[in-house]
């Protein structure tokens, strides 16, 4: 860092000179035209090209092979990037399977849409303007379908309903929808400080959402294990262990729905200290449901081995649930800290 002092000329235009290595290392010289540009974190950016509006624009990927998951990965890792238009080349010809690999990760990707689709050429367009995105509320979405889908898998594993797994996969894939909204937006912060401007947030709060988004997809997902772990269930379980079941379940996601609250209000740390204590309580809660299981007292299901083993894959989800949420407490402790020090 070099200071300068800020010099008036003319009728209030302000200029300020720069050092001769720093021109010299990035090949400025008198008489070129400069872009300036001023961005919502109060910095003011000179550069030689408009690199921050066009190195997004466009990505071409080469897919050296016939296989559809070669597609599937170009595609979602170029979204992942933040490319505006992403065009796929084979090296011979795409495949039947793999236009129809590119079709559905299309389906699979918001504000995503699928231009060209031959044997030639796959290009992919992203029209979701940022300026029109909220990630705060994708979080939200986030957090009530991921908790949703874990409701509903907890009621599946008390009535062993082996057909609730299929439904909630359907369901889980939204919510990886929106952590790869997220996720994209993210990535292109880090390149571009327009994308910053445009979602009217700081890199700092942007990336606790990305963090705690990527927390509620796993939510979500162990939601659908405990789905899993349903199927494997011969019969409803007994009265007692459903309700304990049920209340462990609901300790687990209260964690992770006060710590997701907040990180959205502002690094709440009522709700924060709230969140991490109810992980303690909730893994205790699951603890002792496990502890029974394996006791010859208490174990619920009469030497049947297949439906203790399947609740106790299900009771591991339910940990790993409430660590999740601990996990996004975690963020909002950290946000907390930096808000009264920076």
């Amino acid at each position: 860092m070099q200071t300068r002092k800020l010099q008036q000329v003319g009728g209030g235009t302000y200029t300020v000179s720069i050092p001769k290595e720093w021109a010299n290392d990035h090949q400025l010289e008198a008489g070129m035209e400069l872009y300036l540009s001023t961005h919502s974190d109060d910095s003011i950016v000179v550069r030689a090209a408009e690199k921050d509006v066009d190195e997004l624009a466009t990505a071409t990927v080469a897919v050296d092979g016939d296989e559809r998951a070669l597609v599937r990965r170009a595609l979602q890792a170029a979204h992942a990037v933040g490319f505006e238009t992403v065009t796929l080349e084979p090296a011979d010809a795409f495949t039947d399977e793999q236009r129809r690999a590119a079709r559905s990760v299309v389906r699979n990707l918001v504000g995503t849409d699928l231009l060209v689709e031959n044997d030639g050429e796959i290009t992919v367009q992203h029209l979701l303007d940022a300026a029109n995105v909220s990630v705060r509320q994708s979080v939200v979405q986030l957090q009530f379908t991921a908790l949703s889908i874990h409701r509903t898998a907890t009621d599946a594993l008390v009535a062993a309903d082996a057909d609730a797994y299929e439904r909630l996969r359907g369901r889980a894939d939204e919510a990886d929808r929106l952590f790869r909204m997220v996720a994209r937006h993210l990535s292109r912060s880090l390149v571009s400080l327009e994308e910053i401007d445009c979602l009217g947030l700081t890199r700092a709060t942007l990336f606790d959402y990305y963090v705690t988004a990527r927390q509620l997809e796993g939510v979500a997902r162990r939601g659908v294990g405990v789905a899993r772990a349903a199927r494997r269930l011969p019969e409803p379980l007994p009265g007692p262990v459903a309700e304990n079941v049920r209340e462990a379940a609901e300790a687990a996601r209260t964690v992770v729905d006060d710590a997701t609250t907040a990180v959205l209000d502002d690094a709440d740390e009522g709700l924060t200290a709230i969140a991490l204590d109810g992980h303690e309580r909730a893994v205790a809660e699951i603890e002792a449901i496990d502890e029974a299981l394996f006791d010859e007292a208490t174990a619920p299901f009469d030497g049947s081995t297949a439906a203790t083993v399947a609740l106790a894959r299900a009771l591991d989800h339910l940990t790993r649930t409430a660590d999740r949420g601990a996990a996004v407490a975690d963020v909002a402790a950290r946000a907390a800290i930096r808000e009264r020090n920076v």
